[in-house]
């Protein structure tokens, strides 16, 4: 699987994980996905995000271009998830997001089409710092 939590990977996949082990961390994912609210899912695909963007990044330089182009067409992916979760209700704030997901998206394609770590690092850039913005707002909810 290879969530991100707040706390670093849920699971990787790898040769270190047994099946059993591999079973066990999707089961753990399954009932976290299953039990928690909007805010809590929008945390995770951020984290899920700016997670597989890090490996990435990391995969292209170690030169190992198959796999870095798994990990950033999830963060593709993921992106365009949470696209779909903007609520055009919400005004400038769901159209400054959505010109920040393309942007982000756009250079996600770039770094899997031409092994670009730049703009692998430049949709870093727009999507930690939204993950970071909404924990604090998730976490700050919550006390309140």
């Amino acid at each position: 699987m290879g969530f991100q939590g707040q706390d670093g990977p849920i699971a990787e996949e790898g040769p270190s994980m047994t099946p059993t082990a591999t079973a066990a961390a999707d089961h753990y994912l399954a009932e976290r996905v299953m039990t928690a609210s909007p805010a809590e899912l929008t945390a995770m695909l951020y984290d899920a995000c700016v997670g597989a963007i890090k490996s990435g990044i990391r995969l292209q330089s170690e030169g190992n271009h198959v796999a870095a182009g798994s990990r950033l067409l999830k963060a593709q992916d993921i992106v365009l998830e949470l696209r779909t979760t903007l609520n055009p209700a919400a005004g400038d704030l769901a159209l400054s997001l959505d010109a920040l997901y393309t942007f982000a998206w756009s250079q996600l394609v770039a770094a899997t089409c031409k092994r670009d770590s730049e703009a692998a690092r430049a949709a870093l850039e727009v999507v930690e710092p939204l993950q970071l913005a909404w924990r604090a707002s998730c976490l700050t909810a919550k006390v309140a």
